[in-house]
């Protein structure tokens, strides 16, 4: 019993110690296994009387084929967390705000009507696959941002036929109740609604009328 107690001990103290190394490590694995990426960050701050965690220089990366070498490049995330949430199955976010992000689309024709690209939308909607099916959790637990801001983004847009690439600035916006329930607004419709945001500010109307039809854009 003397041993079980001095290993706890000293299982504590490594935490106390090293704990924010721990966290960063938890927070890249599941952010990376959640969205099937590789993640690196530049650096990862937590505020603990807060409840605040900021994230600097984070990177969603691309796979090799792609000639972007990131998905995504954000130069600041600051998220806000509700403590007592920790202890429950929906952990909740008071704000989301994300700064100064980089979104890099790429698009690949693989025949006249089937398309390919990085985020792994175009081939699904062009070849009309069927949804994945996902394993049965153990334990399921979901997530809500009550308030979620993007602000000063950029896109860059590039179809592999075409030698340029075409860049312009997001629109700063603002969600409210984002979670990966049904009775909030999912995080997949959001998701769809900043693409869709993008592709209206592309100035080449082709390439523009190309996107709607590919992501069945109205």
């Amino acid at each position: 019993m003397k041993k079980l107690y001095l290993t706890l001990i000293f299982l504590i103290f490594i935490i106390l110690i090293f704990n924010k190394q721990i966290i960063k490590h938890v927070f890249l694995y599941g952010f990376a296994k959640w969205i099937d990426r590789q993640i690196t960050v530049d650096r990862l701050d937590i505020y603990y009387d807060q409840a605040l965690i900021v994230v600097h220089g984070l990177k969603v990366k691309n796979s090799k084929k792609f000639y972007y070498d990131n998905l995504l490049k954000v130069e600041k995330i600051t998220l806000n967390i509700d403590k007592k949430s920790f202890f429950s199955n929906l952990i909740i976010i008071e704000n989301l705000i994300i700064e100064n992000p980089e979104f890099f689309l790429e698009i690949i024709k693989k025949t006249s009507t089937v398309y390919n690209d990085n985020i792994g939308l175009a081939s699904k909607i062009t070849e009309n696959k069927p949804d994945k099916i996902w394993p049965k959790k153990i334990m399921d637990i979901n997530f809500l941002v009550l308030e979620l801001k993007i602000t000063e983004g950029k896109s860059f847009i590039r179809k592999s036929d075409l030698l340029n690439i075409f860049e312009s600035n997001m629109s700063q916006m603002t969600f409210y109740k984002v979670g990966n329930e049904k009775k909030y607004q999912h995080y997949k419709d959001v998701f769809k609604t900043i693409l869709f945001s993008i592709i209206g500010r592309i100035s080449n109307n082709e390439l523009q009328e190309l996107l709607r039809k590919i992501y069945k854009i109205e």
